[in-house]
């Protein structure tokens, strides 16, 4: 068996895990793994992206939302997000749907 973190594309559809503890601190979002008893620090973009992943998208739509909430080149926008979620994925704090 192998635990290989998928590629993600543009189209894919991803939504974030229920078993997933959070919490606010200052502007930084903190998650708890309970299952692991691992944690993870955010901070406020990422958290923009966590919060806006309780339901499921796309990173293009993802993509879409934060070029419409911040000043940002939409390549760097892009690839940053797409970054962010790869490493979401990787962290197990997001699933790869369908």
């Amino acid at each position: 068996m192998t635990d290989e973190t998928p590629t993600l594309e543009l189209h894919t559809p991803l939504q974030r895990l229920e078993n997933i503890l959070f919490s606010e601190i200052d502007q930084d979002k903190v998650m708890i793994d309970i299952e692991r008893g691992a944690y993870f620090g955010m901070n406020p973009v990422a958290g923009d992206i966590w919060e806006m992943l309780q339901n499921p998208l796309t990173p293009q739509q993802v993509i879409e939302n934060l070029l419409a909430a911040y000043e940002v080149e939409p390549e760097t926008c892009q690839k940053e997000t797409m970054q962010v979620l790869q490493r979401m994925v990787r962290l197990k704090l997001v699933q790869v749907l369908g």
